[in-house]
């Protein structure tokens, strides 16, 4: 009995002296493999830190696609694992087997991850646009809570007057003095958008007005009308503005933020 005893002792002894050798992770949880980098568990950390960041990174790239989500999933799944290996390791005695796993999956999905995955929704909402449906862009619809479009915003309207795209640039503002002859748009004086074409029933050779309240002058973003040149000119109720569309996704090859 007394020889089980100290064996169960030591046993204890040694538990603890291991755990004592691990300063407790605290909020390095929060970075994938970084706990285990500080326990000199160089490898597992390099295989956690590395799937994360990489699944992070290109899930951040493909947004909006269903590629990105799966990437971003597995990078939860990578982040779930790093946490449930340091509550494993620093628990003594330990806590079983699902009760780190359901903890640790728990607390990032609700503490961490899902007022991140809401916020980016507020303010880079993944956008497809156009005919084709190949047109993509991130709408911020925080952008207008406080203050109203301004000349040269680019927004994304929840209905639209051109049929195709959602998609426009403000050209003027409410109270500011718009002129337009043979196909030239001039705002407060300024030549602003040549070769543009009013949208009206019956256009005339030459129109002058000011920008009613609450409205905005917008032209579209649309390819059918950037091959033939010409940009539709439309008044715009403020009320149809949901967000600035503050970046250019897709196709990747005119990827840009928006200015």
């Amino acid at each position: 009995m007394n020889s089980g005893g100290r064996t169960g002792e030591r046993e204890v002894s040694a538990g603890a002296l291991e755990l004592r050798g691990k300063p407790r992770a605290g909020v390095r949880i929060l970075v994938p493999g970084y706990a285990q980098w500080t326990w000199r568990q160089r490898e597992r950390a390099a295989v956690l830190f590395g799937s994360f960041a990489v699944a992070i990174g290109v899930g951040a790239f493909s947004w909006g696609t269903g590629l990105g989500l799966a990437l971003l999933c597995f990078a939860f799944g990578t982040h779930v694992v790093s946490a449930v290996d340091v509550m494993r390791q620093s628990a003594f005695p330990g806590f079983g087997r699902w009760m780190p796993l359901l903890s640790a999956s728990g607390g990032l999905a609700f503490g961490v991850y899902a007022p991140t995955l809401f916020l980016a929704t507020l303010v880079a909402w993944p956008a497809m646009d156009g005919v084709s449906g190949m047109d993509g862009y991130l709408v911020n619809f925080w952008a207008f809570r406080t203050q109203e479009p301004r000349d040269g915003d680019w927004v994304w309207l929840r209905l639209s007057p051109w049929g195709e795209t959602h998609v426009g640039r403000v050209v003027a503002r409410a109270g500011q003095e718009v002129e337009w002859s043979m196909n030239h748009l001039r705002v407060d004086g300024k030549t602003v958008r040549p070769g543009s074409s009013l949208r009206l029933p019956s256009t005339p050779d030459e129109l002058a007005f000011v920008v009613p309240a609450g409205h905005v002058l917008m032209t579209p973003d649309a390819r059918s009308h950037r091959r033939r040149g010409i940009e539709d000119l439309v008044l715009v109720p403020n009320s149809q503005v949901a967000g600035r569309a503050w970046v250019r996704m897709y196709p990747l090859w005119e990827r840009q933020a928006l200015r």
